[in-house]
């Protein structure tokens, strides 16, 4: 597993939750090379050679959502977490991916919105390595994982010409 997901894959802890997760999330950290260093970001900011991690936790309105996706781009971090839950009733993941694209310029940073209710997440500007990894995996002779786009034959034919009812056989 690499480090986004086994961010994703933490539990939410049943009690003391802010320090249970920065206890978990900096563990993770460690064991990739990252250590703790200053930075704007409300819970972490983890720093290795030339990379960075920042994590935000949020379970409040658009204008709070808006403030600490600012605070994750102005920390320049290559990979950004933006840790919400689902009870909160908050927004939902897609609307805070949209929010982020729609309101900030991230070059290329890489946003990972996680909800720790149900360890769901969706990713933003990490469509360079999937694409890379469907081509390894290609080139290795592998079949892809997406089914085919369109049916190769149809199934029943039709019947009739432009403009008519047509009919099934």
């Amino acid at each position: 597993m690499d480090f986004a997901d086994e961010i994703v894959a933490v539990k939410k802890p049943a009690q003391r939750l802010i320090d249970s997760l920065s206890e978990q999330y900096s563990a993770i950290a460690f064991k990739f090379g990252y250590f703790e260093a200053q930075s704007p970001c409300w819970l972490y900011f983890m720093r290795k050679d030339g990379e960075a991690a920042a994590f935000e936790l949020q379970f409040g309105n658009v204008s709070e959502f808006k403030s600490s996706l600012s605070r994750l781009v102005e920390s320049k971090a290559q990979h950004c977490f933006l840790i919400t839950s689902s009870r909160a009733h908050a927004l939902r993941l897609e609307a805070v991916r949209g929010l982020l694209l729609r309101n900030f310029e991230i070059g290329k940073q890489k946003f990972v919105i996680v909800d720790i209710e149900n360890s769901r997440a969706i990713r933003a500007n990490y469509e360079w390595d999937d694409f890379q990894q469907r081509m390894d995996l290609q080139e290795k002779g592998q079949k892809l994982l997406a089914p085919p786009l369109f049916r190769e034959q149809r199934r029943k034919r039709i019947f009739g010409r432009r403009g008519q009812h047509k009919e099934q056989d």
